[in-house]
């Protein structure tokens, strides 16, 4: 669309002003297009970048929805998609600034943190001057003292890490006399592999349980942690027990057989303490 009254867009602030006023013209109508070239992702950047300051997960739709409203541009869901990832960026930095960044916020975090560890494990073809992390492994020295004050049960999960670096976040969490939830230690690795939970499984014996047997762990049945809790002679009995998450056992079972009372009757029998019950 042809723009009769001469503008151009100020570096100062970002925003367009006109710089000949024209009497007569139509540059807006009631709705402009999602053609419209001078409405970029990078000046959607600028305009929201306040509001992803208050609010990180300010939904594309609902940012279309606003500049529709506000600036009376009808713009694509595609284009506020860019525009939302600058506007992120430009408050938090890039990843791959937030991922280089890493080694120096893990170990601030180690030194305010008195007890604490962390492990990396780097790709084979890292070097001196570049290195390239395949896993890291980290946990809190007040964590650590807290879980040898809880009950020796351990849960571990991992769950996917969102953003432009897939990846997995693996977790192991206990429980105190109030029975609310500690989270002891927490690991970045690729995937949930053998060879990532075996790397999870063994730093977290050594660095963190050390010398305390027996240790009941509670896990889904995932074949990397299974490994681990079978191939390590520290894992197994009578140092360790192994059992499954009875919620994760009751999912499998209701999507092959339905019915309340059979999944009633399901976490009754896993709750049970007595072979006779």
């Amino acid at each position: 669309m042809r723009l009769v009254c001469p503008s151009s867009e100020k570096k100062t602030h970002g925003l367009w002003q006109i710089t000949k006023w024209v009497s007569d013209h139509n540059c807006l109508g009631d709705l402009m297009s999602n053609n419209n070239a001078s409405l970029t992702s990078a000046v959607i950047a600028r305009h929201i970048v306040h509001s992803i300051e208050d609010d990180l997960g300010y939904k594309v739709k609902n940012i279309v929805s606003h500049i529709k409203e506000v600036l009376k541009v009808d713009v694509s869901y595609k284009k506020v998609w860019y525009g939302r990832r600058k506007a992120i960026e430009l408050v938090f930095d890039s990843w791959d600034s937030n991922f280089a960044e890493l080694p120096k916020y893990v170990d601030a975090l180690m030194q305010s943190n008195q007890g604490s560890v962390i492990r990396w494990l780097h790709h084979s073809d890292s070097t001196d001057q570049m290195k390239t992390f395949k896993y890291v492994f980290w946990a809190f020295g007040p964590a650590i003292d807290a879980f040898h004050m809880c009950r020796p049960v351990i849960c571990v999960d991992d769950t996917h890490l969102r953003g432009e670096y897939k990846g997995k976040l693996l977790v192991a969490v206990t429980q105190d006399a109030n029975n609310q939830i500690i989270p002891i230690t927490y690991a970045i690795v690729d995937e949930d592999t053998i060879s990532s939970w075996s790397w999870f499984m063994e730093q977290f014996r050594y660095h963190v349980t050390r010398d305390r047997y027996p240790i009941c762990v509670i896990s889904y049945r995932h074949n990397g942690i299974i490994h681990a809790m079978t191939h390590f002679d520290y894992w197994q009995e009578p140092l360790a027990f192994h059992r499954f998450c009875l919620r994760h056992v009751r999912s499998n079972l209701m999507t092959h057989f339905k019915g309340l009372h059979l999944k009633r009757l399901c976490w009754a029998m896993g709750r049970a303490r007595q072979l006779r019950k």
